[in-house]
Order: C-alpha cells, then sequence, then structure tokens
C-alpha cells in the first residue's frame, strides 16, 4: 500500500452513509482516508473537516489520479455505481462499492472482469456478513434443525416519503436512479438469506408503487427446496425490524433485522439462548475492517466467496425488478 503501508481510502458521496463510514475508518488500524470528492465544494470542504481529511476533490480524474490513495469508496446514487466503480478500477484502485452493487447483472459481471484483468479487488460495502453477530448466528444455525420457514422485515419510513407524497421526486424514488425499497433497503434481507442458504429455486416480488412506478415497499418471496422465505421492506411505513429462522428443532431471532443484527437469540426445547458478541458503535468499523483487511491479506479466496454473492445478489434483484 502507499507509503507507510497505511492503506489510504478515498470516498465519493457526503451523505450519512459515508459519515458512518468514515467513522468505522477512524476506529480501523493501519487505514485512514486520504481525500474526499464531491461535485459541491462546499459540501465536501465540510465532510473533510469533520474527519480531518485536507483534501477535497470537485472532479473525478484528478481524485481518481490521485498516487497515495490505494481504494475508492464508492456511496453515489445508484445509477452512477457502475461508471464511477468502472473508472476507479481503470485508475489502478481497488473499490468499496456501496449496496446496491449494480443495477444489472452485465454491469456488475463487467466490473468484475475488470477488476480480474487489472488484479485489483472490487467489493460491495454490505454490513451483514462482517458483523460478529451474524458469526454467531452461522455457528447456531445447525441447532434449528431442517429449516422450513425464513422471515426478514425490515421497514424504515423514509424523511423523503413525504417530499414523494408532495410530488418531489428524489433519488431513492426515482426509477431512473434504480431506487425503491427493494434496492435500497429490502436487499439488506435477501442478501442475508442467499449468504447462508444459497441461490432460491424461485423468486418473486410484490409490490406497492407509486405513480412513477417505484416500489415504495414490498414483500419478496423466495422458494428453496425445504422451505419458503419472505424478505418484507418498506419505506412508507415502519414496524419492528427482525428476522427469524424457524427449523424442526427451533429457531433463531434476530433483534433489529439482519441489518443491524442488534443479537441473536437461540430457542430449541432445550432452552433459551441469548447472544450479542459486538459493539453497536463499532457497525460499519468492523465491515471496514473486515474489507480492508481482505485486500491488505491479498485473500482470493474470500474474495471469491464474496463476489459469488454479489453477482447471485445482483442477478435476482434485477429479474424480480423486471
Amino acid at each position: 500500500m502507499a507509503g507507510s503501508g497505511i492503506m489510504r481510502i478515498g470516498t465519493i458521496g457526503t451523505g450519512q452513509i459515508v459519515r458512518e463510514v468514515l467513522t468505522g475508518i477512524t476506529a480501523a488500524e493501519n487505514v485512514s482516508c486520504g481525500a474526499v470528492y464531491s461535485r459541491r465544494q462546499e459540501t465536501g470542504a465540510a465532510l473533510g473537516k469533520a474527519f480531518g481529511v485536507e483534501k477535497v476533490y470537485t472532479e473525478l480524474e484528478p481524485f481518481l489520479s490521485d498516487p497515495e490513495l490505494d481504494v475508492i469508496y464508492i456511496a453515489s446514487p445508484n445509477s452512477l455505481h457502475a461508471e464511477q466503480a468502472r473508472l476507479a478500477l481503470e485508475h489502478g484502485k481497488h473499490v468499496l462499492l456501496e449496496k446496491p452493487f449494480t443495477p444489472t447483472l452485465r454491469q456488475a459481471r463487467e466490473l468484475f472482469d475488470l477488476a480480474e484483468a487489472r488484479g485489483l479487488f472490487l467489493l460491495e460495502a454490505i454490513t451483514t456478513q462482517s458483523l460478529p453477530n451474524y458469526r454467531a448466528l452461522k455457528k447456531l444455525l445447525p441447532q434449528v434443525g431442517r429449516v422450513r420457514v425464513v422471515q426478514c422485515c425490515y421497514s424504515q419510513y423514509s424523511s423523503r416519503y413525504d417530499a414523494l407524497l408532495a410530488g418531489q421526486v428524489t433519488n431513492v424514488f426515482n426509477p431512473a436512479f434504480a431506487g425503491g425499497a427493494l434496492m435500497d433497503i429490502n436487499l439488506y434481507n435477501l442478501s442475508f438469506v442467499v449468504s447462508l442458504f444459497g441461490k432460491p429455486l424461485e423468486a418473486v416480488y410484490q409490490a406497492n408503487r407509486h405513480a412513477n412506478g417505484v416500489d415504495t415497499s414490498g414483500i419478496l418471496i423466495l422458494r428453496y427446496p425445504d422451505f419458503v422465505c419472505t424478505c418484507e421492506a418498506a419505506k412508507d411505513t415502519w414496524g419492528i425490524n427482525s428476522a427469524q429462522i424457524q427449523g424442526e428443532r427451533g429457531f433463531l431471532y434476530i433483534k433489529d433485522g439482519c441489518n443491524w443484527f442488534s443479537e441473536v437469540t437461540l430457542e430449541t426445547k432445550e432452552g433459551r439462548e441469548t447472544v450479542n458478541e459486538q459493539d453497536p458503535k463499532l457497525h460499519w468499523h468492523y465491515e471496514m475492517r473486515e474489507l480492508t483487511g481482505l485486500i491488505q491479506a491479498g485473500d482470493r479466496t474470500e474474495y471469491q466467496r464474496r463476489k459469488a454473492l454479489t453477482l447471485d445478489v445482483v442477478e435476482i434483484l434485477e429479474s424480480v425488478r423486471i
């Protein structure tokens, strides 16, 4: 890596998720933020000041050409992911691409092909698999026996939903920007289920849609050989977020849903056990530490596993949106 062995990350985007990620980076070892990019100088400068980052770029070319940057973290609108990731890879940078990865499978495959041709890492930035409680759940999973039903719920009333009802269409509710509940939050549920059980035999999506066609909420139904799964997500309501894996010998309950994973409870006929192995203040730290560590270690085996998962999720999302 550049200079003293510290991996230096450049960020694209200035939203709340970038601030959370930068907080995670500051807590990680051997990683620092070397520059931020924003189309507006004042917005980028404010972000840089908040996290002690001196370099602020308003043009992509000089930003991506900065020789001191090793990795580019991209958290721009969904429709810009593919092009910005391509440019970063062409400039020789590893890429952490915020979820949703790309709107289409073709784009995802092209990016992975480019990354491998350049000997670079391209990773989807989604927190779930990096959380200690996710790993704890995987260890407990065999105790529920043969899985028969899986239920995932993630409802989060969007601050931009009121604007949509008033006639103002923001990116998150714009079909042209690959917006909607499925792409924004239901993919957490989908990625979680596919990471544990692989691709389903069938996927069907039933959605509530605004007049512009965007899905404001919906239920994704996944059919597996031995069980059925429902992935529910909403940006037009709120509720109790959770996930359950029900088996013939017991069940696993995930408090606050499979993106937060606040704690995991296993209940069988033998009793109940609740596990919490993570600090809520380090939510994004776990992700940044793991992804950057994977790059630093050159772990191609784990990389290929994550790549396959990303491609499966992108394929399913694209198929049910059509």
